[in-house]
């Protein structure tokens, strides 16, 4: 059984590192052709002529596949994290996602509190995904909760 991750196990500026997703371009196309069908998401050829010189993903593809490598950091065969659900999401699109793109999650713990409850905490987390190159690419500052193990 995997040992449970709570809000005291949590520390200030932890970084937890996911493991790589690859932005794949026949999912990139079939997300995109369903649900966000921009010529630049979804043919390759129109995507030329388009600023951005090529294919990219949609924000819906980039933000799948940030939580495909979020869930390699909460749920692993080792640990689970006590995650009751984010309540605030900031996304950012800092560079575009193209075919091939091999990403990787960094998730830096900020500011923690505990909850009027007292049997929860509130932590702040930075979720950035980097690029092969280490360039990011797509952030998301989430609020969570966490189950505290001794309720106040």
């Amino acid at each position: 059984m995997p040992r449970l991750v709570a809000f005291e196990d949590l520390v200030e500026g932890a970084v937890f590192w996911g493991t790589e997703v690859i932005a794949d371009a026949d999912e990139m196309i079939a997300y995109a052709t369903k649900y966000d069908p921009w010529p630049f998401h979804v043919d390759a050829e129109a995507a030329q002529q388009t600023p951005f010189g090529g294919l990219i993903a949609s924000a819906g593809y980039t933000f799948s596949l940030w939580c495909q490598s979020f869930h390699s950091v909460f749920r692993t065969p080792d640990t689970e994290w006590a995650f009751l659900g984010g309540y605030e999401l900031h996304i950012k699109l800092l560079q575009p996602v193209r075919p091939g793109d091999r990403l990787r999650l960094k998730l830096t713990i900020g500011g923690k509190r505990r909850s009027s409850r007292g049997d929860r905490g509130h932590v702040e987390s930075l979720h950035v995904l980097m690029r092969q190159d280490d360039a990011p690419v797509f952030s998301v500052e989430l609020a969570l909760l966490m189950p505290t193990r001794k309720p106040t």
